[in-house]
């Protein structure tokens, strides 16, 4: 685990953020779908009952025609997603017209990164030709190869992003989280630019991870629902869960410090990242690795002492992970008031490496409204200490946690408050 002692900090708060997901190019508009109860698996009704299942989590997973142009379909996320939250932290910033396109450090997490361009390489190389890829492969696919698709996604950022330094992060699905940890690390050792102003740091993070390879190895792992429009239904936190749903989404945020927390603003309290070495899928019994972090940011070590209002957890709604993570939290949590959840991935799927920083833009829009969305999938509560319910009382939300886990044994959370 790594962490940095509370003692003489600089305040950091969230002066922007972006999300673009299946239900909306934007954090609000993505917001406004899921306090009206919708999710991924309303597209199922309109498709027909044989429908190939690559096709069938294409359709409900894909982000407009996102896939239909020629760059990889995570660059154009990224970028959309970190255009948002720094155009919502500083609108001069990111204007090309101003003048005024200042440099933001970055980290990027991804778990996958831009693979379409990877595959599109090889493919090239090997004379085979798949429809359910970019229709247009990249010009530049070569670099994929040299780079990466981690390092072939932060070239392309660079030259769209008025990014000063930058680098990536690989924590399987805990990688955007991990990034955010980083991040903060970093303001913490150095809140000021050499002029004395404060520092910001731009996190973002995209996956887009919908292609056949990827698919069909999830599915072998049986992690999937049924692959039929009326058995993909993701159902994290209920009894009936069978799987996840494999989605694209990207997210980003705009950290800042600051000398004083202004009571509109959203700050990020804390961070903790952990790993253990054990199987590379199943998940450890106990999961030691997020019980140590759980016991940091939601236990008695936690600086901050304001009870945890809501927790938005991995929960995978795969069978084994989500009982697990909720005994889990429940102990940390053993004699305080118990929080409400909310489980995104009934909603939007599961972005892989972006899920951490989904759930924390979820967060912080949570923060600014004073709502949770619904979780319409719930019908059957998993028996937990914690509160599980459909529809979220009104209720203050103040502080709140927000965790992601992931292959290897990756895990990472964080705390954020607004008083």
């Amino acid at each position: 685990m790594t962490s940095t002692p509370s003692a003489n900090r600089p305040a950091i708060v969230i002066t922007g953020v972006g999300l673009v997901t299946p239900l909306g190019h934007s954090a609000w508009e993505t917001f406004a779908a899921l306090l009206d109860g919708r999710t991924l698996a309303d597209r199922a009704a309109k498709l027909p009952d044989g429908i190939d299942p690559v096709d069938l989590v294409k359709a409900l997973g894909s982000v407009g025609n996102i896939q239909h142009i020629s760059t990889d379909p995570a660059i154009t996320l990224a970028e959309r997603a970190a255009g948002e939250a720094l155009f919502m932290a500083d609108p001069k910033a990111g204007n090309a017209a101003s003048g005024d396109r200042r440099p933001i450090d970055a980290i990027v997490g991804s778990s996958k990164g831009a693979v379409h361009a990877l595959v599109a390489a090889a493919d090239r190389v090997a004379g085979v030709r798949r429809p359910r890829i970019s229709a247009i492969p990249p010009p530049d696919a070569h670099l994929a190869v040299a780079l990466g698709p981690h390092g072939y996604l932060l070239r392309h950022l660079r030259q769209r992003l008025p990014l000063g330094q930058a680098h990536s992060t690989v924590a399987a699905c805990a990688s955007s989280l991990t990034a955010l940890h980083e991040a903060r690390l970093s303001l913490i050792r150095s809140p000021r630019n050499a002029d004395g102003g404060p520092r910001r740091m731009l996190v973002v993070t995209s996956e887009a991870a919908l292609l056949p390879l990827f698919i069909h190895s999830y599915a072998r792992l049986g992690v999937l629902p049924p692959l039929t429009p009326a058995g993909y239904r993701p159902r994290p936190l209920d009894e009936r869960r069978s799987g996840f749903a494999l989605t694209e989404l990207a997210a980003a945020i705009v950290l800042e410090t600051v000398d004083v927390v202004r009571p509109e603003q959203v700050e990020l309290l804390d961070t903790a990242i952990a790993a253990e070495s054990s199987d590379v899928i199943r998940t450890t019994p106990g999961m030691p690795a997020l019980a140590h972090i759980a016991q940091r940011l939601l236990g008695g070590n936690r600086d901050e002492r304001e009870p945890i209002d809501l927790i938005h957890p991995h929960a995978t709604g795969t069978v084994d992970n989500d009982p697990a993570e909720l005994a889990v939290y429940a102990d940390a949590l053993a004699g305080s008031p118990p929080p409400d959840l909310y489980a995104h991935k009934g909603a939007l799927g599961h972005g892989l490496g972006a899920a951490g920083l989904v759930s924390l833009v979820l967060a912080w829009l949570c923060a600014r409204s004073g709502r949770r969305p619904p979780m319409p999938w719930l019908d059957q509560p998993i028996a937990s200490q914690l509160s599980l319910v459909r529809a979220a009382a009104p209720r203050p939300i103040r502080t709140q946690a927000v965790f992601a886990a992931g292959f290897g044994g990756h895990v990472a959370g964080a705390v954020i408050r607004r008083k």
